[in-house]
């Protein structure tokens, strides 16, 4: 209750004048009616971790004021870091994470809209902060507008899948015309994105650990679930991906002629979809652009298809799901940058690239699905103020999710060597195997 009335006061006394001043609350602000502008009641509702899981403290907010004689009502969700020791924000990298979310509906969306006719689904911005060890932003709730997060953490259906790489092919294909179009604006607009992810050599001890137990474990499922798979392929994925940083930043580094503007973490934490009365998903748009970065559109692929979509949908249906992504991608190019489409953007080519991603989206899987399938029953502060043991982190590791993260990701790896072989491409492919560590 403190910490509410805490967070009452400061979006009332502190960011909401601000707001206003900067003409995003309501459209016709003028500096000669700030005087008119009154906050009246604002209600707060905290998004709890069984609701959603995120290393942030976030919260809608209804707020009331009067502005020049009217009454108005606009709800909003503010996202902002919690109290912790720099060391933890740091480790976290909260600092580039919010820094490329601002720098994408400040600088990013105005681009994309102004090709997209503004027809590109994103939240309202209103407000953002970043400070050395705290930071904040505020949006519009897109729940007034419909949209809604799925019901299910995990295991999406086809109908959900289909719509999500329809809608990412289009992201892409704006991308990709952005930079084809005019590549010095993008190369303006991407310049002051932040490595989210790899910046720091220094990780977490526990994060560490989690990683490693996660490959321990996947080999583990590997040999219970899909046996047929040779050892020394199996061995070869827990080398490549053995060292988070080290393959993360080889792998997600930006290579010509793929290179353009992804998510960076397209999955179902971070989506939103609108649905008709027959609970049918129609439309998706994405948000949570902390991970905002230029790489291989195959990030964002198969990383959702990994995380999101459980295999009994994916498999016998993933030549539809990757032609639909296609289509989208192809569509939207030839529109936006009326140009052909480059033979490096082929189905072909682009099926290659998915297959050199999918050791990283599988190391993502591995030691980020068992929290969807089973959350810990923990809150972020709990989350980061909790000291566990050695021993309790690799038990926890090992087990939390049970046999249905064990299969989905020994599946994830049959799926890869079928593809692998498929295409000729070797899954440590663009890989200088030789700056990895050799336990």
């Amino acid at each position: 209750m403190e910490k509410i009335e805490a967070e009452t006061e400061w979006l009332r006394s502190t960011i909401l004048p601000k707001i206003v001043e900067s003409g995003r609350l309501v459209e016709n602000y003028s500096d000669s009616k700030a005087n008119t502008f009154k906050v009246g009641d604002i209600e707060i509702d905290v998004i709890g971790h069984k609701e959603a899981f995120m290393l942030t403290f976030c919260y809608r907010a209804i707020i009331n004021f009067e502005y020049d004689g009217e009454k108005f009502k606009q709800k909003m969700v503010v996202k902002k870091t919690h109290e912790m020791p720099p060391e933890m924000y740091d480790a976290v990298q909260f600092g580039p994470l919010f820094s490329n979310e601002i720098n994408f509906y400040t600088e990013i969306l105005p681009e994309i809209q102004k090709l997209a006719g503004g027809k590109f689904a994103a939240p309202k911005y209103y407000y953002s902060e970043l400070n050395r060890y705290s930071a904040v932003v505020i949006l519009e709730n897109f729940a007034e507008h419909s949209w809604r997060v799925t019901k299910d953490r995990v295991g999406l259906s086809l109908e959900h899948a289909l719509i999500a790489v329809d809608y990412l092919g289009k992201f892409h294909g704006f991308a990709y015309a952005m930079k084809h179009r005019n590549p010095e604006k993008f190369g303006q607009l991407i310049d002051s994105l932040k490595e989210s992810r790899y910046a720091s050599d220094f990780i977490h001890p526990e994060w560490m650990l989690t990683m490693k137990t996660s490959i321990k474990r996947a080999a583990k499922a590997v040999a219970t679930f899909q046996p047929q798979i040779d050892g020394e392929f199996v061995k070869k994925l827990s080398f490549l991906i053995g060292d988070y940083n080290i393959y993360g930043r080889q792998r997600v580094a930006p290579r010509e002629p793929l290179a353009t503007l992804c998510h960076g973490d397209y999955v179902r934490n971070n989506v939103a979809y609108k649905y008709n009365d027959k609970e049918e998903p129609q439309e998706i748009m994405m948000f949570d652009y902390q991970t905002l970065r230029v790489s291989s559109p195959m990030i964002d692929l198969s990383v959702f298809l990994a995380v999101s979509i459980y295999a009994d949908v994916r498999y016998p249906n993933f030549d539809a799901i990757f032609d639909e992504y296609c289509s989208a991608l192809y569509d939207s190019y030839r529109k936006h940058a009326q140009a052909d489409v480059p033979e490096s953007m082929s189905r072909l080519e682009l099926l290659k690239e998915y297959v050199r991603f999918l050791p990283y989206s599988v190391s993502i899987s591995a030691s980020f699905l068992m929290t969807l399938v089973q959350p810990l029953d923990i809150s972020p502060e709990e989350m980061f103020a909790n000291q566990m043991t050695d021993e309790e982190i690799i038990d926890r590791t090992m087990n939390q999710g049970g046999d249905i993260v064990d299969k989905e990701v020994a599946h994830q790896v049959k799926e890869m060597l079928e593809l692998s072989q498929l295409t000729g491409v070797s899954i440590d492919d663009g890989i200088d195997v030789d700056k990895l560590p050799k336990d």
